[in-house]
């Protein structure tokens, strides 16, 4: 079989689908994120509507960054003009199936404990599991997209929780 000649290299970035652009810029930037390129006033070339597979596209956007990881994936903040984009009825987020936008996190209590002094409004208290999960906490919000926000602290040297081999240990 021959070796393939392609191949992902990293994740670039993902689109998050505002219905405020202005307000959804400034909860990002309360989770630390960072301007890095702001095309609020660009109208798009007609080429966009073609790459993503619509007649007609056309938007408002802000290019985002950790800058604690620069060279990793970025946060496209757009706001749809055309067409305009949906979003779930905040008053039946609990029978909704969520899109969870998640966040390796430094001191997850801390972060919990400031964000929502600044008016976040999270889904409950810092969850801490036992310490064989791996998992120093996590806890969750919504962006003002309907977005979850998951933050989401491992232990040192962790790379994803170890919940099948606590599981497994149960059983």
């Amino acid at each position: 079989m021959a070796e393939a000649t392609w191949a992902l290299t990293s994740f670039y970035h993902t689109v998050v689908n505002c219905r405020d652009l202005d307000s959804s810029v400034a909860f990002y930037k309360l989770l630390g994120f960072e301007v890095l390129n702001d095309r609020r006033h660009v109208t798009w070339p007609d080429f966009v509507a073609g790459i993503f597979g619509l007649r007609r596209a056309n938007g408002r956007g802000v290019l985002m960054v950790l800058p604690t990881d620069r060279d990793g994936p970025m946060i496209d903040l757009i706001e749809w003009l055309e067409p305009r984009a949906a979003f779930p009825d905040p008053a039946q987020a609990a029978e909704t199936v969520p899109r969870i936008l998640a966040f390796r996190t430094r001191n997850v209590l801390q972060a919990h404990q400031a964000l929502s002094a600044q008016g976040v409004r999270f889904t409950r208290e810092v969850y801490e599991p036992a310490p064989e999960l791996g998992l120093v906490g996590s806890c969750c919000c919504h962006d003002p997209n309907g977005n979850l926000i998951e933050l989401i602290e491992l232990q040192p040297g962790v790379r994803h929780s170890r919940a099948n081999e606590a599981l497994a240990r149960t059983q």
